[in-house]
């Protein structure tokens, strides 16, 4: 606890160290002033805005947004191991994966607004819903590299853990419409198909169609900027069309 309040009293003590609108936007999202404001570039920096080093190695958030996956996963498991005790690997897992989920980094990155501070900063539209959690995630690497684990810990605990990963909640959060009408298809014995293609269209945008058919009869349609997005858009779909079949299972 002495750690958490002397890392986050940071904030009010070094808010006026630079009048740079990055490094204020960084103090209100970590609740300290970097010290390696570098490595926070860089996890901002899409691989669209193709940068270089000096010895023409590419700069963009995507490795520590791996690391910062992995340091989410940990730190999950571990609120989990201590908050669940009487729960078996299976229950873990499951609630592990829905904590770190995509659509719920989409939306804590949303809700603190790192999108407004990636590079480059036009087209952002073009890369996806998913660019949000990567954004997330590569913070979460970049604060390692800058402060070490134990300013980590803090901001897992109190931007992702604390608001988001009640458990009684996490319980009735559907991760995957997909996984949930497949495994329904496969106890009742239905045939349950994607179809799944490239949308011809004018714009420079790509976009996929993923069309479902129960036993060969259409029962729902999605889109998305890639497949994975466009069948959980169409599942989605189709399992509300099949909700009250599902939950007599």
């Amino acid at each position: 606890m002495f750690f958490l309040n002397k890392l986050f009293s940071f904030k009010k003590k070094e808010t006026n160290v630079s009048n740079d609108p990055f490094i204020l936007f960084l103090v209100d999202v970590l609740g300290y002033t970097p010290q390696n404001t570098e490595v926070f570039k860089e996890a901002f920096t899409h691989r669209s805005a193709q940068k270089k080093d000096k010895d023409g190695n590419s700069i963009n958030f995507e490795r520590l947004e791996f690391l910062g996956d992995a340091l989410l996963g940990a730190s999950s498991a571990v609120h989990l191991y201590n908050q669940a005790p009487d729960q078996q690997e299976g229950y873990l897992t499951k609630m592990r994966s829905k904590i770190v989920s995509r659509r719920q980094l989409n939306s804590i990155s949303k809700q603190l607004g790192l999108l407004s501070h990636l590079e480059p900063q036009n087209n952002h539209a073009n890369l996806g819903e998913d660019v949000n959690g990567d954004l997330l995630e590569a913070i979460v690497g970049a604060i390692y590299v800058d402060r070490g684990t134990e300013a980590v810990e803090a901001f897992i605990k109190t931007k992702i853990i604390d608001p988001y990963a009640d458990l009684s909640r996490l319980e009735h959060t559907i991760t995957s419409h997909k996984s949930l009408i497949l495994e329904w298809s496969q106890k009742t014995r239905n045939t349950l198909r994607f179809n799944t293609f490239e949308e011809q269209n004018a714009e420079d945008i790509q976009v996929f169609v993923s069309v479902i058919r129960l036993n060969d009869k259409v029962i729902s349609k999605g889109r998305g900027t890639s497949k994975k997005k466009a069948e959980e858009s169409a599942s989605k779909r189709a399992y509300y069309s099949l909700q009250k079949k599902i939950e007599k299972i």
